[in-house]
């Protein structure tokens, strides 16, 4: 069972005016995610277009993917987030040279989360000041990176 503590979870809404498209602004959301603060876990959410439809972000808690639901969650209360089919987490811990060895178990669970509220995890990154880490591309190596089913 997930932790069912309390979460500070604060949001960014695009208008629609914005044009950002996950798919192809991946990148730029890992090397900025300490922008809002050390120790956080982001959650950029997308249609099926790649299209971003908006942001959460909360404290990084001991297990970084209980921090998920609540993003979810939050981002619901928004309507420009039903849109939302897709997201991508950015969790601000240490990246090594070698992936860790619970990776797959860590993004697994991810996916399962997300799965419950309706919403894909495209993606899992590891960031910190220096680099970045996917899961997607270390765990299926090959596979395009956007599969939204």
């Amino acid at each position: 069972m997930r932790n069912s503590g309390l979460a500070v979870v604060e949001a960014i809404v695009p208008t629609r005016k914005d044009h950002t498209n996950l798919r192809r602004e991946r990148f730029l959301f890992a090397l900025d995610q300490r922008a809002f603060g050390p120790g956080r876990v982001l959650v950029a959410f997308a249609d099926r277009r790649a299209r971003f439809v908006g942001l959460a972000h909360t404290r990084r808690p001991k297990r970084p993917e209980d921090a998920l639901d609540p993003c979810i969650q939050h981002m619901r209360t928004f309507p420009r987030a039903s849109e939302a089919v897709a997201a991508v987490a950015y969790c601000d811990e240490r990246v090594n040279d070698e992936p860790p060895g619970d990776m797959a178990t860590r993004f697994a669970y991810g996916r399962l989360i997300a799965m419950e509220s309706g919403i894909h995890l495209v993606d899992w990154f590891a960031c910190d000041d220096e680099r970045f880490r996917s899961s997607k591309l270390a765990l299926e190596p090959g596979q395009p990176w956007w599969q939204v089913p």
